[in-house]
């Protein structure tokens, strides 16, 4: 419940003075929500609403001060055209020879950019060796709105193309198709997909629907649907839908179109029901497969009546098949590794490859669809391996290597010989051989021993003088691979170094691990970072002040809570599209999903809401303490963070009476959760992130 204290205090004069800044005044209405008996103060819960005028004007006054703020410092350090460069790299193909008669009549697509000021656009091309030509591009779908498309998928005989596609930076999805031969552009668009998979069957394909409650943005009661081709959305046929409010669906489809599974998760009840439809004929009646099960089944593949599944097994990620016959009967397939963790698969001919990754590098596996280890090859240190993807009609294994210095480089794996080159360059404007890697480990707040991995340029000394640039993410057991960033290059190239914490809450080391850092349990993962940059103090690496911080999403909000609780230790901070009203998460977006519920807890119970009141960055603002330097970045369309966290974290810091160093807030137009899409704001993204943070080390 809440209530309204006192009314809406109106501006005095348009701005308020700090720190050599003058912020926009913001407007305060005193609101008290009650949590359990606990009272807590609201004064910017009027920032929670969109598309109101006051509001919009309040963003731009921001988006003024911050811009001039940001352009400012990256002129001062000449940012721009060194960061151009480190963003630059020159891919060169294999210029493999490849044998055309057989494929001279497929098509092969890929999304690409036209120009660093455009949107994505859809390539396609018939056999191997003809040109790729514009197929889709955003201004054929809105000359209004900036159109990202963000996925496609073919029938299986190439004779349509369903693609997917955002507008202005939102999470949410509109599907539409084109026929290829005959360049057919069909007239329906299907909207409210949220993400939702494709999978065609027949002359038409399922997804999923997520109708949205207008007033607080939550998908409910999601619905898988068949669209048919040619007719309207609203004709679609309803195939199954949730009933109950905390019940999600999922779909996986088989490459042949002729098995289906459906999930169904319940919530409420933390458990996970599974359908199927396994026939090649046009019916769409799924039928139930595995009920009520604890198991959150991830579905791979479908082959011979073999199902095979992804899983957290044993409280380890593994691969597992079942025949479709008889459900419960499981083989695990996966190996286990002392201090390693799964991290991809992919089916190559009767075979399957894994990669796994430890805190140093990356390993690639190969078994039999009985789980027979074949052979094993191991990466070196500091590189992580991605996207493994195997080119059946090629007979063809590839994947990416990229380390947190080295842009991606695509390598082709030799099936025979179990070895790997590279098959394309990244031209680098630098010498990546410079840098160096080593792995430290650090003892945190209770005993527990957290890993570290830091990058430095030839050497890395104990003067204390070092500026430091730390990252982390430590949610979801997402596992933080070594990927390039040209921010941490900026770092390495005027005298800083760059360290990684493995924080509880990760998937790094394993499922306990993670298990560590949810929930009741999320303040280690802060707890983690704070002690991370206290033992690069303590040996001697840098000092106090000369360590910036930099997160996204939950790394954001692991960020804004570490630097609240030590201020002393950090210089600077940018906080990318943070979670930072912990009280407030679960009412907008997605806030409300299992998966997060799961990840933080709720409100609705006192044991959740104590403990996430005890870390809200929102909430733990003290008015006696002058907050380092701060750069909070959020998109005008995040469905998936709500720009609300940043807007009321920043008016609450701003308002500080004790804050002496900049609190910026820069709201990006038409960006959702993952930030510039255009390849020229991406740079200057990048310039204004890296930029602040380097500038504001400079005066400490």
């Amino acid at each position: 419940m809440f209530k309204t204290v006192l009314g809406f205090i109106f501006f005095c004069s348009p701005f308020v003075f700090y720190a050599q800044l003058k912020y926009p005044k913001t407007v305060k209405k005193e609101v008290v929500n009650t949590y359990h008996g606990v009272d807590v103060m609201d004064e910017y819960r009027w920032l929670e609403q969109s598309g109101v005028q006051h509001i919009e004007t309040w963003i731009k006054e921001q988006n003024k001060v911050a811009t001039g703020y940001l352009k400012k410092t990256t002129r001062s350090l000449r940012i721009e055209g060194e960061m151009d460069r480190y963003m630059y790299s020159d891919r060169g193909g294999s210029g493999e020879e490849i044998d055309d008669k057989v494929f001279k009549n497929k098509y092969y697509y890929s999304i690409m950019y036209p120009g660093v000021s455009s949107s994505p656009a859809i390539y396609f091309k018939k056999g191997t060796r003809g040109s790729y030509e514009r197929l889709i591009s955003g201004d054929l779908i809105s000359k209004k709105d900036f159109i990202y498309i963000n996925y496609y998928k073919p029938s299986r005989g190439d004779d349509f193309l369903a693609y997917q596609y955002s507008r202005n930076g939102s999470d949410r999805n509109e599907i539409k198709v084109v026929g290829i031969k005959k360049r057919k552009f069909f007239k329906e668009i299907l909207k409210d997909t949220y993400g939702t998979g494709i999978y065609w069957k027949g002359q038409g394909f399922f997804y999923t629907k997520f109708p949205f409650d207008a007033i607080t943005g939550k998908a409910t009661f999601p619905r898988v649907m068949y669209h048919k081709l040619g007719t309207d959305q609203q004709e679609d046929e309803l195939v199954f839908k949730g009933e109950n409010v905390g019940e999600y669906l999922r779909l996986f489809g088989s490459s042949k179109e002729d098995f289906y599974i459906l999930k169904k998760e319940d919530s409420k009840k933390k458990t996970f029901s599974y359908y199927y439809v396994s026939d090649n004929k046009l019916s769409l009646e799924f039928k139930p497969l595995l009920l009520d099960i604890k198991y959150d089944l991830a579905i791979l593949k479908y082959d011979k009546g073999t199902v095979f599944i992804q899983t957290i097994f044993n409280n380890r990620k593994q691969l597992i098949s079942f025949p479709v016959d008889a459900p419960k009967k499981w083989r695990v397939l996966s190996p286990k590794y002392a201090g390693a963790v799964l991290t991809d698969y992919e089916f190559v001919n009767e075979n399957i490859f894994l990669t796994y990754h430890t805190q140093k590098n990356g390993f690639i596996t190969a078994i039999d669809n009985q789980g027979t280890v074949l052979n094993e090859l191991k990466l070196p240190d500091g590189l992580s391996i991605r996207g493994l993807s195997f080119m059946q009609e090629f007979n063809k294994l590839y994947f990416t290597l990229q380390s947190y210095t080295i842009p991606p480089v695509q390598c082709k794996f030799d099936l025979e010989a179990f070895t790997y080159e590279v098959t394309d360059k990244t031209g680098v404007n630098f010498d990546y051989k410079k840098y160096k890697f080593i792995q430290e480990e650090f003892v945190s707040h209770d005993g527990v021993k957290v890993p570290m991995f830091i990058v430095f340029k030839d050497s890395l000394s104990k003067n204390s003088n070092t500026p430091f640039l730390m990252k982390t993410y430590g949610g979801y057991g997402m596992i933080g691979l070594p990927s390039f960033d040209p921010g941490i290059i900026y770092f390495l190239e005027n005298g800083g170094a760059f360290a990684y914490v493995n924080v509880r809450g990760g998937g790094l080391l394993g499922q306990k691990w993670r298990e560590e850092g949810r929930k009741l349990k999320k303040t280690n993962a802060i707890y983690d970072f704070v002690h991370g940059a206290e033992f690069l103090v303590k040996e001697g690496y840098t000092k106090q002040k000369k360590i910036a911080a930099i997160g996204s999403s939950h790394g954001g909000l692991v960020i804004a809570s570490s630097v609240l609780k030590k201020p002393s230790l950090f210089g600077a901070a940018v906080v990318n599209v943070g979670v930072l009203d912990m009280l407030r998460f679960e009412n907008f977006t997605i806030g409300t999903t299992s998966l997060n519920l799961h990840e933080f807890g709720s409100v609705k119970n006192e044991r959740d809401f104590k403990n996430l009141y005890s870390y809200s960055p929102y909430h733990n603002i003290k008015n006696t303490i002058n907050y380092p330097s701060i750069l909070i970045v959020t998109g005008t369309d995040d469905d998936r963070v709500s720009p609300l966290h940043s807007f009321k974290f920043a008016a609450r810091l701003q308002a500080n009476p004790s804050q002496k160093n900049p609190v910026i807030l820069w709201t990006q137009k038409n960006a959702g959760h993952f930030g510039a899409r255009k390849i020229f704001d991406r740079l200057r993204e990048n310039n204004f992130k890296y930029g602040f943070l380097f500038n504001e080390l400079s005066k400490n």
